[in-house]
């Protein structure tokens, strides 16, 4: 019989699914929560990413302290307190939606959600079939995601900043119904793949890079495309119907890199992943259309859940003591997090070609900075283990 916190067990697996979800409750709406930014509290649009970078830059902080802290932290009084952080810091965004005091709130809610987002991908990378329950985690706050970003201007208008910040608050205090089931420190126990080798400290630090500027140029990107939209004039409605069926197809993406995990080389779905992702950034330069605009949200959204399981199980293979995960999220989420002040700072007046063109050079020193420790991986897992001595 499967005790409650073992990670293995479907309780476990699904909190750590529903926590993660909600570590994500603005980010993954934050396109349409940009725009709201700029339409409600009258922005200009480098004001409205450097809020959203504030809420971000406290996810990296403290995305960091979880992944990096030693030993003897008990988890599950851990997640509570981020929880608790994140749902104070919702509640002062509610209350303080109209001052500047606003931007204070959303950096303390960005602790919270910073802490449950790396728990919970750890939890995950702790079980037995990581791939399969990434999976599953894309799927559902993509399903949010989809729900969010296409709801996002009615609720905005019915509700305001303030109703949607107290309805974050109520979530995540709901989410203290799974804490029972997250896996106490002392009993977890990571379930290495057989490829899991020590790389070099210069081949880990060069790996983290990689996922750092990968996460760099996802960051910038998610953070203006609904401004892109709005900028190449097609309408705020029009853009949130393209940015929902990009997060519907992104579980399709999410879903087909479980199923092609066996069949497709990894190093192959990474270079595709990343090169898609990069090209249709690229082919937002200009004007586009709502048919080219649609086609590039969509095709960007679905690589980046495509390839993302993809990066997290080959990196988490560099090392033995299953902490490659962990560190790699605390790298995507500080990548995440500055994100949105690069963009800010490179947008020039209504045009987003600097920011396009520095995204794209971010996807490509992303797979360079990769391809260098994955092909050391891969030598070191060709050369046969030596017999123990008898």
């Amino acid at each position: 019989m499967l005790k409650p916190y073992d990670v293995n067990s479907p309780g476990a697996v699904l909190s750590a699914i529903i926590l993660g979800t909600l570590g994500v409750l603005s980010f993954i709406v934050q396109p349409a929560l940009v725009q709201g930014f700029v339409t409600q509290l009258k922005l200009s649009e480098p004001e409205a990413l450097n809020l959203a970078g504030i809420e971000m830059l406290g996810v990296a902080v403290s995305s960091i302290g979880a992944a990096f802290a030693t030993g003897g932290m008990n988890w599950r009084r851990v997640m509570a307190m981020a929880l608790a952080t994140a749902a104070a810091g919702n509640v002062l965004s509610a209350v303080l939606a109209d001052s500047s005091g606003l931007w204070i709130a959303r950096l303390i809610a960005g602790l919270g959600h910073g802490a449950i987002i790396t728990l919970s991908f750890t939890f995950v990378g702790l079980t037995a079939r990581v791939d399969r329950n990434i999976a599953w985690y894309l799927a559902l706050l993509l399903t949010y995601g989809a729900v969010g970003i296409w709801g996002m201007p009615m609720f905005l208008e019915g509700f305001g900043l303030s109703g949607l910040f107290a309805l974050f608050a109520v979530l995540l205090v709901a989410g203290f119904a799974t804490v029972g089931y997250v896996p106490r420190a002392a009993d977890a126990r990571a379930q290495l793949p057989e490829d899991a080798r020590d790389l070099a400290p210069a081949q880990v630090l060069i790996a983290l890079m990689g996922v750092l500027a990968y996460n760099l140029a996802q960051g910038m990107a998610w953070a203006v495309l609904f401004l892109v939209g709005i900028a190449a004039g097609l309408g705020e409605q029009a853009v949130a119907n393209a940015l929902f069926i990009s997060q519907v197809l992104a579980i399709a993406g999410a879903l087909a890199s479980v199923f092609l995990a066996g069949v497709l080389a990894r190093d192959r779905a990474i270079v595709i992943g990343i090169l898609g992702g990069a090209a249709c950034i690229a082919l937002l330069l200009g004007s586009p259309s709502l048919a080219l605009f649609t086609f590039c949200v969509c095709g960007f959204n679905v690589l980046w859940n495509f390839v993302l399981p993809f990066i997290l199980g080959t990196v988490g293979a560099f090392d033995t003591r299953g902490r490659m995960i962990g560190r790699s999220v605390a790298m995507q989420m500080v990548g995440l997090g500055l994100g949105p002040f690069i963009a800010a700072a490179l947008i020039d007046g209504n045009d987003y070609a600097r920011v396009e063109l520095v995204c794209v050079g971010f996807f490509l020193a992303s797979l360079m900075l990769l391809w260098v420790p994955m092909q050391a991986h891969r030598r070191m897992v060709a050369v046969p283990a030596l017999p123990l001595p008898h």
